[in-house]
């Protein structure tokens, strides 16, 4: 779905060692979430944008609408809840772009309606 034009973007700056780990999340949230259109053509849209280019500093611009946002976020926090300590180098990868992301309290001021 596309953001409203009174809306301003967010653009996550991801370093190329950081889309792997973001796309696992999403195609895990799509997974997880196969009932709800809505949240599976989010997912999609971010998804497609992870495969761009990244520009000469390595890094990935992904320009997201508030809902594509929330739905990341929700999808990095999933698999940062799920993964343990044996996985410690995936964690530090999810907390560092979860850090790049707004926090929980604007997350979940954020509708999907």
């Amino acid at each position: 779905m596309a953001q409203t034009e009174s809306e301003p973007p967010f653009h996550l700056l991801l370093e190329v060692d950081e889309i792997a780990i973001t796309t696992t999340a999403l195609n895990l949230l799509i997974s997880d979430e196969a009932h709800e259109q809505q949240i599976r053509g989010l997912a999609r849209e971010v998804l497609a944008q992870l495969e761009g280019e990244a520009d000469e500093h390595g890094i990935v611009t992904v320009t997201l609408g508030s809902r594509q946002m929330k739905i990341t976020h929700t999808a990095l926090r999933l698999l940062y809840r799920d993964l343990g300590r044996e996985q410690a180098e995936d964690l530090e990868r999810l907390r560092a772009i979860l850090a790049k992301l707004p926090d929980e309290h604007v997350m979940r001021a954020i509708t999907l309606d």
